[in-house]
Order: C-alpha cells, then sequence, then structure tokens
C-alpha cells in the first residue's frame, strides 16, 4: 500500500517533536529538509499561525509560543509525546472519519488538560447529550427536559410558533456541535376535509 504524502503542517509538527524551541526560519528549514522541496518561510510562518492558536486548531493548545530577543520561538509540551504522531496531525483538523479528537487526546493522556482552556473543557459533546439524555429516560419529556423546551405529551397541540421555536433550538443545538444530520419529517394535517 502507497503511504501517503505528509501535508505542510505535518512536517511543521515533525520538526516541532524532534526539536526544541525553534524560531520561524529553523522551522522553514527542518521542513524544507522533509519535505524535499524548498518551503518559503511566509507560508510557514502562516501555518503556524494557525496551528499554534488554539480558536482555530486544536493543536494549538499544545504548541508553546515564547517571545525572545530574536523573535518568536515554538515547541510541543512534553505531554502531547504521549500520543502517537498520527493522533498529534489529526488535532490539526476539524473533520475527518475515525479522527482523533481533543477529546480522546485528553483521554489518552490526562496530563493534557492543565493546557486546554477550562471553558473547552466544559462544552458538551452530542456523545455527552445523548447519555444524559438516555440516563433521564426516552421520549419527549426527557429531551424537553434538556433543552428547556415546552413538553407536550399525545393529543396537546402545539401552536406553529412553538413549533418553529422548538426545532431551531433542536437545529441550533446540533449545529453547534459540528454535527450533520438527516432529518426524517412527517407531517399529519388534521381537520381537513376531502371533497
Amino acid at each position: 500500500m502507497e503511504q501517503r504524502k505528509k501535508t505542510n503542517s505535518e512536517y511543521i509538527i515533525d520538526s516541532l517533536r524532534f526539536n526544541k524551541d525553534l524560531r520561524s526560519p529553523e522551522i522553514t528549514q527542518k521542513v524544507s529538509e522533509l519535505s524535499g522541496k524548498e518551503m518559503k518561510i511566509q507560508d510557514i510562518a502562516s501555518i503556524l499561525a494557525k496551528l499554534s492558536n488554539s480558536e482555530k486548531c486544536d493543536l494549538g493548545f499544545f504548541i508553546q509560543k515564547k517571545k525572545t530577543p530574536r523573535g518568536y520561538t515554538y515547541n510541543l509540551v512534553p505531554e502531547i509525546f504521549e500520543l502517537e504522531p498520527v493522533q498529534i496531525y489529526d488535532l490539526t483538523r476539524k473533520t475527518g472519519k475515525n479522527r482523533f479528537t481533543l477529546e480522546s487526546a485528553l483521554l489518552k493522556s490526562p496530563g493534557l488538560k492543565k493546557y486546554v482552556k477550562a471553558s473547552r473543557l466544559k462544552q458538551p459533546t452530542a456523545r455527552t447529550a445523548y447519555a444524559r439524555t438516555k440516563q433521564t429516560g426516552t421520549g419527549v419529556s426527557a429531551t424537553a427536559k434538556q433543552g428547556r423546551m415546552p413538553k407536550t405529551t399525545a393529543g396537546t397541540k402545539l401552536s406553529e410558533y412553538a413549533l418553529q421555536s422548538i426545532l431551531a433550538q433542536l437545529v441550533k443545538g446540533i449545529s453547534n456541535q459540528g454535527l450533520n444530520i438527516n432529518v426524517n419529517l412527517n407531517v399529519r394535517f388534521e381537520g381537513f376535509v376531502s371533497e
């Protein structure tokens, strides 16, 4: 099986894995050596800016950026080395089937938690939200309780506004989790008389 070609981000990570406190020019030189092609410092600096920003990339929590008299230096936190290189690469991606996530990294290497913002740790994932719903019971009442939506029972009619509100909250909650969903909607109209 042919080995896939590494991305520039992966070459940057490899440079940081084997060296400590590198500046952008040094990282550019290492990436050029590893990739076998001449890299431009502005391209590497641009990728580094994304990789070291925890708002844009989960790996950003684990890249330390220090200001020195000669410019910024970059290195990976020591605890990240408990992960496999492929797992570290996955932390640069937002999507992908069977991707190694930030949550997976924190489970495998609990020492990494100290680098992650507390606000990020408190965000429930879709899986934990689902598990909580299953623990409280099944049906509409459990979902309504969790999402602070109006409780409905069989035979209760919802106003158009209430239904729109419930659906809007549901869609917003799912989209905040970054999930793609397929929805099948069945609508039954009562009270129409056929001629």
